[in-house]
C-alpha cells in the first residue's frame, strides 16, 4: 500500500481546518487525544459508531471540536443520564466522555454516583483530566463547597477524591491512570477500554498548564515533563484502589488498576 507522504495515517479522523488548537504547548490534552485517535486506528473501530459526549466547559470541552466524531455538547444535565438515553436509542454507539475537575464538580458528582447505582450497566468510556483545578474554583468560591473538600484547606493543591477508588464504587469493568509521559501506555488502556462491556474510567494526572505557569512553577513542556519522572511516576498494575490516594502518596501510582471480563 503506498503512503502519501503529503497526509498524516489520522488526518481522516481530524478536523484540519479547526488546527492548529488552542491548547498550550505542553497541554496533556493534545496527547491525550492524539492516543485517543490512535487506539481507534488500532482496534478498526468505524469513527461512525463512536459518540463523544462532553460538559462543553473549559479546554477540555474542545475536544471533540477537533475530530471527525459524532458528539453531543451536555452543559444542563447529568453525562451518565445522557449516555443511557442515547445508548437506547442507537445501541450500537460506543459512548466517550472527556471530564475535568471543573466538569465534575459543576455537573455534581452526587449525581454522577447515583446515576451509576441506578444504571450499574451501562457502556461508557470516561476519560478523566485530573487538571488540579479544584482548588481553584474553591479559592474564588466560584462553586459551593461539596462533602469531598469538608477536611481540605482552600490553598492546598489536592485533588477532592480518590478518582480510581471513585470508580470502582461506580463499579467500573477497567480503571487505570496515566500521565502525558506514558502516551503509549495510555493509547494501550484506551484499546482496553474500547473492548470492554460496561463502564471504564481512565484518569490521566495532567496539571493545568495555565494556572502553574502563572505560579512560576513550570516553566516550560520539558520541564512539566520532568515531573511525572525522576520517580515521580511509579507504575503498580493492579494495586488495590484504595491505595491511589493522591493527597496521601508522594509519587503519582500509575499502572491498570481493576480489568474485569
Amino acid at each position: 500500500m503506498r503512503i502519501n507522504p503529503e497526509k498524516h495515517p489520522i488526518d481522516t479522523l481530524l478536523r484540519m481546518d479547526s488546527t492548529a488548537s488552542i491548547w498550550c504547548q505542553g497541554c496533556g490534552i493534545g496527547v491525550v487525544l492524539n492516543a485517543f485517535v490512535q487506539a481507534v486506528k488500532r482496534v478498526n473501530l468505524n469513527p461512525d459508531k463512536i459518540c463523544l459526549l462532553s460538559t462543553g466547559i473549559g479546554c477540555t470541552g474542545k475536544i471533540a471540536e477537533y475530530l471527525k466524531f459524532k458528539s453531543f455538547n451536555i452543559a444542563d444535565c447529568n453525562v451518565v443520564d445522557y449516555a443511557v438515553g442515547l445508548k437506547l436509542q442507537e445501541p450500537k454507539l460506543k459512548m466517550v466522555t472527556f471530564l475535568n475537575d471543573a466538569d465534575f464538580i459543576a455537573n455534581g458528582v452526587d449525581d454522577f454516583i447515583q446515576a451509576f447505582k441506578k444504571k450499574k450497566d451501562i457502556e461508557l468510556i470516561l476519560i478523566y483530566f485530573n487538571s488540579y483545578l479544584y482548588h481553584i474554583f474553591m479559592e474564588d468560591k466560584k462553586i459551593r463547597q461539596t462533602k469531598f473538600s469538608m477536611n481540605l484547606s482552600v490553598n492546598e493543591i489536592l485533588t477532592p477524591f480518590n478518582i480510581p477508588h471513585l470508580a470502582k464504587i461506580c463499579e467500573a469493568k477497567y480503571i487505570a491512570r496515566w500521565t502525558p509521559l506514558h502516551p503509549r501506555r495510555l493509547m494501550y488502556s484506551i484499546n482496553d477500554a474500547f473492548n470492554k462491556q460496561g463502564f471504564s474510567m481512565i484518569e490521566v494526572v495532567s496539571p493545568c498548564l495555565m494556572y502553574y505557569m502563572c505560579e512560576g512553577k513550570i516553566r516550560e513542556a520539558i520541564n512539566r515533563m520532568e515531573l511525572y519522572e525522576n520517580g515521580n511516576s511509579i507504575i503498580k498494575h493492579n494495586e488495590p484502589t484504595e491505595n491511589l490516594d493522591l493527597r496521601q502518596n508522594k509519587e503519582i501510582i500509575i499502572g491498570k488498576f481493576v480489568n474485569k471480563e
